[in-house]
């Protein structure tokens, strides 16, 4: 397997604080500002210069303390942050060159020279879980201040245990309509290079390439990665997860092992990537690899589907027999078209009006009384998560995973659908699934009955704006499920899964709580910092 490290370079990567972390601490000392001049009284606490203010930093033991000095004169007071966590800073690096206009008060006749650049992002205020990547400039007139402040950052964040250190990052070079390879290259590499993070890339090159690359590491590979990152849509990203659970549920033990120890994480660059945006509240490709930089983990459910034939799929997002399935087999042969193709599929789909004979059993999900709760960070529904052994198991059978009655329903259906998470959209931003959790271990079955076109069409433009709740419509049955199995009768559909069709249209699916760790720390709903 040939491997790419990104940056190239002959002597070796080295980490954009490597040169830095040699320096020790010592006394700072500034221009001619009759307070400098004074002194400091610890090393960890020295005067800079923030978008043109002057502030007051001191190094903590969780984080840099800003404080503004006054400045009753200044027209305009900027927004700038009071306290840059260490979890929260990728990484800082001393730079040589200060922009013109970072001037400030008490350097206004000599411009600072020096500085520290620290990377770090900042939350949308409406939307907290959008970020983005920001570096603020910490300008000051010594370069040994830099450097060792530069340093003492850099050891500060090297030693918080989850950050990743190397990542097997495999892009598919055709997602999105050749949009992943630009995703990496200027969005998701220049953040995890500014954490330090070692990368080794993989292109894809046909159709299971990526599952065939996961599933066959070998162990000293294992032993290397914390992780794997899927750059391109949810069909990529489904090949790592069967990958990564073909070695799971392998017979050698010590890579089962060692897989089973791997964050998943998913850039998006594909057409939908609902994975991602489910995960995240975003698709937006910096904040996938912010959330990855940063060594978030969060559990997340799998459902494992099983078809007649013997083969499986695993899915994160949703299985869907009927509409979608019918639609993703139509927009198939208008690759051409780029992501245009799914509207027009969409269309004929919906005026052929098809529907299908099916006979579908599911067990029921235990009453929960979080039921309403919405799924965000630190969810109190996704807590208590399968345990890493438990979740194996689940991965490996094929069979029901509790013993409880199944409920069996039998008719005509213009769609079929499981969904296992939320599963975002940029049709859908709240999820088709709002009520759906990350990890609780239970997945949404939707029966639409056979209708009109036109009461279909209410089904579909509902969904932007309520997702699959809607008890109102009488056609439609939304049941609280772990397993479901979907036997056709009669003319058949086609199963799509995550965006990728099935060869075999009976099925049995089984949901698996907390199958895998991925890279992410749910949905950001409110934080201190976007008040």
């Amino acid at each position: 397997m040939a491997h790419s490290l990104v940056p190239e370079d002959s002597s070796g990567w080295r980490s954009p604080s490597q040169d830095t972390m040699l320096l020790r601490k010592g006394r700072p000392t500034f221009g001619s500002d009759p307070d400098l001049e004074a002194g400091l009284a610890s090393a960890s606490s020295a005067t800079f210069c923030l978008n043109g203010r002057r502030v007051e930093a001191q190094i903590t033991k969780s984080g840099i303390t800003l404080t503004q000095a006054p400045a009753r004169w200044l027209i305009w007071r900027s927004r700038l942050p009071s306290f840059l966590p260490f979890h929260e800073i990728l990484g800082a690096a001393a730079s040589k060159r200060a922009l013109p206009w970072q001037w400030c008060c008490w350097a206004a006749w000599r411009p600072p020279a020096h500085g520290i650049d620290v990377h770090t992002f900042r939350r949308k205020r409406r939307k907290p879980c959008l970020w983005s990547p920001v570096a603020w400039r910490l300008a000051c007139q010594d370069e040994e201040v830099a450097k060792q402040w530069a340093a003492d950052i850099n050891e500060a964040v090297s030693d918080i245990s989850c950050r990743p250190r190397t990542l097997l990052v495999i892009v598919n070079p055709w997602g999105g309509c050749g949009r992943a390879r630009r995703v990496w290259a200027g969005e998701a590499y220049p953040v995890l290079s500014q954490a330090g993070v070692r990368c080794v890339v993989v292109d894809t090159r046909h159709p299971l390439h990526a599952k065939d690359i996961v599933a066959a590491l070998p162990m000293h590979e294992l032993e290397l990665y914390d992780g794997i990152l899927a750059v391109g849509g949810d069909g990529l990203f489904q090949e790592v997860l069967d990958g990564a659970a073909a070695l799971r549920c392998g017979a050698d033990a010590q890579r089962a092992a060692a897989a089973a120890q791997l964050r998943l994480g998913h850039i998006p660059g594909g057409s939908t990537d609902a994975a991602a945006y489910s995960m995240h509240g975003t698709r937006s490709a910096a904040c996938a690899a912010l959330h990855a930089a940063l060594g978030d983990s969060t559990p997340l459910d799998v459902m494992r589907v099983d078809t007649g034939d013997g083969s499986h799929r695993m899915s994160v997002c949703y299985a869907t027999y009927g509409y979608m399935g019918d639609l993703l087999h139509t927009s198939e042969a208008m690759r051409w078209l780029g992501e245009s193709r799914y509207p027009l599929a969409g269309a004929l789909t919906l005026f052929r009006g098809r529907s299908y004979g099916a006979r579908v059993s599911y067990q029921s999900a235990a009453p929960d009384a979080l039921k309403a709760m919405c799924c965000q960070h630190q969810c109190q529904r996704c807590s208590v998560s399968a345990s890493a052994s438990h979740a194996s198991l689940g991965l490996h059978s094929p069979a029901a995973v509790t013993e409880a009655p199944w409920t069996t329903v039998e008719g005509r259906f213009k769609s079929i659908m499981a969904i296992v998470t939320s599963c975002r959209s940029d049709m859908s931003p709240e999820g088709l699934s709002r009520n759906a959790h990350l990890a609780d271990g239970r997945l949404h079955l939707v029966l639409v009955h056979q209708c009109s076109i036109l009461e279909y069409l209410k089904f579909l433009s509902l969904i932007p704006t309520c997702g699959i709740n809607m008890e109102h419509l009488p056609y439609v049955k939304v049941v609280e499920a772990t397993a479901v199995k979907v036997q056709p009768l009669g003319e058949e559909s086609h199963w799509n899964v995550d965006g990728e069709l099935m060869p075999h249209n009976e099925v049995a699916a089984h949901v698996c709580q907390g199958a895998v760790q991925v890279f992410s720390r749910g949905i950001e709903v409110g934080h201190p910092d976007c008040a």
